[in-house]
């Protein structure tokens, strides 16, 4: 990781600890169809506790930032389970400790699903997941695939 995504990230984190609200680019086609990449969201600093299933979690994984669905969450270990939208498969589970925030808004979209984020949406797509995320996979593959031919 360069320097620069090192600082800028630590510079998103203060902002956050601070209780501000951040506008972050989105990349990557894991939460297709709601968010694409060139998305710009915004992100907000969220205890624990107020963590509900169908929030779309910023978090740390792996040295990167993901944006993927909160599926579940253990108050035993402090852990949570995330699935990207468009991924069959939930992710590792995470340590609550590496969470940024929520996404509480899309700014800037190309999607027209994108008004479905912090809607009832939300929790219907943690119960369908399992389905409709090996479906908007196959279709984001095919979006992503025209994207490159222009």
């Amino acid at each position: 990781m360069t320097t620069n995504i090192k600082q800028y990230r630590q510079w998103i984190d203060q902002l956050l600890d601070e209780g501000r609200t951040v506008q972050v680019p989105v990349y990557g086609m894991s939460m297709f169809p709601i968010l694409m990449p060139r998305d710009t969201v915004q992100i907000k600093r969220i205890a624990f506790e107020d963590m509900k299933p169908g929030h779309v979690l910023v978090f740390e994984q792996n040295g990167q930032w993901v944006a993927h669905r909160l599926v579940k969450k253990t108050t035993k270990n402090q852990t949570l389970i995330t699935r990207g939208d468009g991924l069959p498969y939930n992710d590792a589970p995470v340590d609550a400790d590496r969470a940024k925030g929520i996404i509480t808004k899309v700014i800037k979209t190309r999607s027209p699903f994108a008004w479905s984020i912090n809607t009832k949406i939300d929790r219907f797509l943690v119960w369908t997941g399992p389905v409709t995320g090996r479906l908007f996979w196959f279709a984001g593959r095919v979006v992503s695939w025209g994207l490159q031919i222009r």
